[in-house]
């Protein structure tokens, strides 16, 4: 099963996305738990297309969500904007810094890489594509 839908990339929108990208989840009978890691990784994903690829202008984000039953749900987040590669801003963590030490940023793109099996970045015919799978 495939489906599309287009959004404004507004961070109020931000709920309507997850919830419509859930209730796709939801028809997988992922557990309750898996659905949760990947809403947390997409929300990381969006937020940063929100933040950094539209900037100060606002787009359109269309999320694209492909399942094939007892193997993948993969879902791709696609948008317009400025050309913006999250996975090179990943920071790696030193374990022994308290977490209130830490500086913001780049913690999304790690937690991303740790719920899903795959996160991958293309920027093809001046659009960013980042493609989040997680195998069944």
């Amino acid at each position: 099963m495939s489906d599309t839908k287009i959004f404004k990339a507004k961070l109020e929108n931000l709920r309507e996305m997850l919830g419509w990208v859930c209730e796709r989840l939801e028809e997988t009978g992922l557990s309750d738990v898996e659905i949760r890691r990947i809403e947390i990784a997409l929300e990381e994903g969006l937020v940063n297309v929100i933040s950094y690829a539209y900037q100060e202008k606002t787009g359109m984000i269309q999320l694209d969500v492909d399942l094939k039953k007892g193997e993948y749900i993969e879902i791709r987040i696609e948008d317009e904007g400025h050309p913006f590669n999250p996975l090179q801003h990943k920071r790696e963590i030193d374990p022994m810094i308290p977490v209130e030490e830490l500086q913001e940023g780049g913690l999304g793109i790690l937690f991303m890489q740790k719920l899903m099996d795959k996160v991958e970045y293309q920027r093809l015919q001046e659009k960013n594509i980042l493609t989040l799978r997680k195998n069944l």
